[in-house]
């Protein structure tokens, strides 16, 4: 009981000696170390949150010592409050975005996204909402989504905060396949109008990318009925075309959310192909095991066929596997610009157009 009125006492005082503004150094590693484990004796979950809570108040402390108390709690929604409450005396204000790594949903991400912004614009009246002003967009015709009237594809679509976000972290990722995979994992589970997935759509260098994501996004998509608006991201007619084919097929199922029956392997199943075959010693073990694979599976897209060919060291095997996947991938349009970017003789990337004529 002591301990507690102590406590009490010690808070109370330190609350009034620190002010939101003087945090310029955290609590050191063994001060740290300390408090944490204090917070990690405690049960239940809401007494840590009280205890937690009057930590931040009464101490500063830096955004990784933020994480690693967030990281205590189970529930999102009490990670979600501790870091609001955290926020004012944090030291590195800047680095805060390494605390979004505390929660398993993004939707809490978005709400401290949210509070953080309003946070900055109270503080500072000259700060500006579109955080993304440095990212030019191109010129394209982008639907207009507040006043939409056609059908919904998802309720409540994502606040330009969100939008800031998402696209923020996506033009940061240079690689373009690491920006794929971070694009798919941000607007999953998300509703996004037609205009927000063409603009983050366009920042990708590769039609085949842009092509991607654009058939990833339907089940994302808020405006279903003016989602072929999005072929305007593309830079060839064939990908324009495809796009159409595709939406096409996509149905809207009872609950009003797009579905469609079109054959794909998931990237971890392409994953587990491409280890499985990467096992095999030898060549002719590797090319009987990828030709099972291809005419078993009959969904595999051009560039998961190219990834297959590059296992091959020999020529021959490559020209071999290219031939045999046209027959079996789902998008003929684009198989021979990108599986004869696998063959390294002209020889060979003759042969394999002529056998696609022949088809």
């Amino acid at each position: 009981m002591k301990k507690i009125v102590a406590l009490i006492l010690l808070t109370a005082f330190a609350t009034t000696v620190f002010s939101q503004n003087d945090c310029t150094r955290p609590l050191s590693t063994q001060q740290f170390q300390q408090r944490y484990q204090q917070i990690k004796n405690r049960a239940p979950e809401s007494s840590q949150l009280q205890l937690a809570n009057q930590f931040v108040k009464s101490y500063c402390f830096s955004s990784n010592q933020i994480k690693e108390i967030a990281l205590l709690f189970d529930d999102d929604n009490i990670r979600l409050q501790f870091a609001k409450t955290a926020y004012q005396n944090t030291t590195d204000k800047d680095n805060y975005y390494e605390v979004f790594d505390a929660f398993i949903y993004y939707s809490s991400v978005f709400r401290l996204y949210d509070f953080i912004s309003n946070t900055t614009s109270e503080s500072d009246p000259t700060s500006n909402d579109n955080e993304n002003t440095q990212i030019e967009f191109p010129d394209y015709n982008y639907p207009e989504f507040k006043n939409y009237r056609g059908q919904e594809n998802c309720d409540r679509y994502i606040s330009d905060r969100q939008f800031n976000y998402i696209v923020t972290q996506i033009n940061a990722t240079e690689d373009e396949n690491a920006k794929l995979s971070k694009a798919k994992t941000l607007i999953q589970n998300n509703c996004i109008p037609t205009a927000y997935l063409m603009k983050i759509g366009s920042l990708f260098p590769s039609d085949a990318k842009r092509y991607e994501f654009a058939k990833a996004s339907v089940n994302s998509v808020y405006d279903i009925d003016q989602y072929i608006e999005m072929q305007q991201i593309f830079f060839t007619p064939r990908n324009r075309s495809s796009f159409a084919d595709f939406l096409s097929g996509v149905q809207t199922t009872s609950t009003g959310q797009a579905s469609t029956n079109e054959c794909f392997i998931t990237d971890n199943e392409y994953n587990q192909i491409i280890g499985s075959l990467k096992k095999e010693s030898f060549n002719s073990t590797k090319l009987k095991s990828a030709k099972y694979i291809i005419e078993t599976k009959k969904c595999l897209s051009p560039l998961q066929i190219k990834g297959i060919v590059e296992l091959f060291d020999y020529e021959n095997s490559r020209l071999e596997m290219a031939m045999l996947g046209y027959d079996f991938t789902k998008n003929k349009d684009d198989y021979y610009n990108i599986v004869s970017e696998a063959l390294g003789f002209e020889n060979s990337k003759r042969k394999l157009l002529d056998h696609i004529n022949k088809r």
